[in-house]
């Protein structure tokens, strides 16, 4: 998720969803959380990009593939 989620009296972007809990998207977008549309989707996880790894690691450089830890 791109951000916490937060409770709204009304619908940010006017959009005619009502009240409940939305979270940031970026560029003043928010989207309604619904819980039961969230744990039907099957998280896939992050995969690493061979570009920029050293040999025999799975640590990446700076900007590439996934934070390890």
């Amino acid at each position: 998720m791109p951000a916490g989620l937060k409770f709204f009296s009304r619908d940010p972007n006017d959009k005619g969803r009502g009240k409940g809990v939305y979270y940031h998207r970026g560029n003043g977008i928010y989207s309604k959380y619904d819980h039961k549309r969230d744990e039907k989707i099957k998280a896939k996880g992050w995969k690493v990009h061979k570009i920029g790894l050293p040999k025999g690691t799975r640590i990446p450089h700076a900007g590439d593939g996934r934070l390890p830890r």
